[in-house]
This record gives C-alpha cells, sequence and structure tokens, in this order.
C-alpha cells in the first residue's frame, strides 16, 4: 500500500484526528432521544462525518495520483484560528455584531490577497445574515451589542428598545 497523493493523506488524518478529539470531548453530552435530542446529538454527528470524511479521504490517498505535499500556510491557519477562538472568547461580552466583525477581520488578515472594499460588503452581508438567522429567526438568547461595556442609562435604553 503506497501513499500516491500526499495531500490527500495529510487531510484525511488531520480531519479523521479532529473528529475523534471532538467525539471524546463530547462524549458525556446528553443525546437526548429521538423524540427530544439532546445538546450532544449534533457534535455527535459532526463528529462522525468528519471522521468518514477523513477515512475515506485518506483511502482515496492510496488508489489516486496527486501532487507533492507543499508547505504550510501558518499565517493562515494562525489568523482563522485566531479568529475562531476570539469569536468564542468575545460573544458573551461583546455581543454579536462586534464579535462577528473582529472575527472576520482576524481571518481576513490571514492573506494578503484581501480586498478590504469587498470584505466590507462581505461583512455586511454576513452580519445581516447572522443577525437574521440567530437573532431574529431562531431567536437565541445572544447579546446583539456590548451591553456590559456601555454605561447603565444607555444600558437601560438600549435593553427598553431591543428587547
Amino acid at each position: 500500500m503506497r501513499i500516491k497523493n500526499d495531500q490527500d493523506f495529510v487531510t484525511g488524518l488531520m480531519f479523521l484526528a479532529i473528529g475523534l478529539g471532538a467525539l471524546w470531548i463530547g462524549w458525556e453530552y446528553p443525546r437526548g432521544t429521538p423524540q427530544r435530542p439532546g445538546t450532544g446529538v449534533l457534535p455527535m454527528i459532526l463528529s462522525c462525518c468528519l471522521i468518514g470524511s477523513g477515512i475515506l479521504i485518506a483511502f482515496k490517498s492510496i488508489a489516486v495520483p496527486g501532487e507533492p505535499m507543499g508547505t504550510w500556510d501558518w499565517r493562515s491557519m494562525l489568523c482563522v484560528t485566531l479568529g475562531t477562538v476570539a469569536f468564542g472568547m468575545l460573544i458573551d461580552d461583546w455581543g454579536l455584531i462586534i464579535s462577528m466583525i473582529i472575527s472576520m477581520t482576524l481571518c481576513a488578515l490571514g492573506t494578503p490577497e484581501t480586498r478590504w472594499r469587498e470584505f466590507a460588503i462581505f461583512s455586511a452581508i454576513m452580519l445581516a445574515i447572522g443577525f437574521g438567522t440567530f437573532i431574529w429567526l431562531l431567536g437565541m438568547p445572544i447579546a446583539t451589542w456590548p451591553t456590559k461595556a456601555i454605561p447603565g442609562p444607555i444600558t437601560a435604553i438600549y435593553q427598553f428598545i431591543f428587547r
């Protein structure tokens, strides 16, 4: 058994490792029943999909030839990781809008090819989709703006208007 496509093999192993790690982390999450699924159902399904995709991609690397492994783009990997972590850390205190802006900006810094005018348009569209989906349609209890960082009277006015 000889690996004919290094990139696919490494990608398959990475998917497999992330899927197994996510499955291990979420193993204790409640899954509920088919009629009332718990919070652990979606992470389990996504983990299994990652594991299955990783296995398929790794097997494909044995059967189909491809290009050799190139260099790692560390800047992109670091910026996307920082953007994801920043979103998770900021969402509770700074709200959805500010967290999305910071997260998307960090990810855009991952490549020197970012066209900032296009990025501004993309960000506006993503903010509208994020707000529309999570706040308006799903009614999730996520703060939209950083109410904890705003002085008391402004917070009261904000809560009166938007909640």
